[in-house]
């Protein structure tokens, strides 16, 4: 059954994290505790340096945008961030974002198939999301997709950097996996 945008928000839907790709309802499972600490300690290295700069806002997995390049789609990623001269003067007001994420964060889950994935990369780029961040807690990686530069693999031992979106902004890859087992 297709559903609206309008549908979608006063939906009694089940616990969980919830997404409208093109009318239809897609859940997804608790995704674990490594990805909550890789995401965890993104928020807090990328929160404190945009609030310390005032260039924006950081968001986790709480926050949805309608992709209005897509029919009835709302993306929610797990973290975003929203530069400061996108947010009304008054302050944040509503539900979703009518427009991209500057920044969108997905971490990979057990849940996450490379179609969903590849998906999701391609509504965020097409919509006009200029940098995308793919985290493994698993592998320990994370993929750089900006939309000015060629897409990066990071791993231990590189610096995160958020290019033109987040001017100034790195961090040791090392530390978005600070507090989570390697896998054997």
């Amino acid at each position: 059954m297709m559903m609206t945008v309008d549908e979608f928000l006063v939906a009694n839907l089940p616990e969980g994290k919830s997404e409208l790709v093109r009318g239809e309802v897609r859940l997804t499972p608790p995704p674990g505790a490594s990805h909550g600490r890789a995401a965890a300690n993104l928020f807090l290295l990328l929160g404190i340096y945009v609030k310390a700069q005032r260039l924006g806002y950081v968001f986790g997995d709480s926050v949805g945008y309608e992709l209005v390049r897509f029919p009835y789609t709302v993306r929610v990623p797990d973290g975003s961030f929203v530069r400061a001269d996108r947010i009304p003067a008054e302050g944040i007001r509503g539900i979703l974002f009518k427009f991209p994420p500057d920044l969108a964060i997905e971490v990979l889950s057990p849940s996450e198939t490379a179609s969903s994935l590849e998906e999701k990369v391609r509504d965020y780029a097409t919509a006009g999301t200029p940098l995308i961040w793919i985290v493994d807690p698993m592998r320990r990686t994370i993929m750089t997709i900006p939309a000015d530069a060629p897409v990066a693999w990071l791993a231990e031992g590189d610096t995160l950097s958020g290019g033109n979106v987040i001017t100034g902004f790195s961090c040791a890859v090392t530390e978005v996996f600070d507090g989570i087992a390697r896998e054997p």
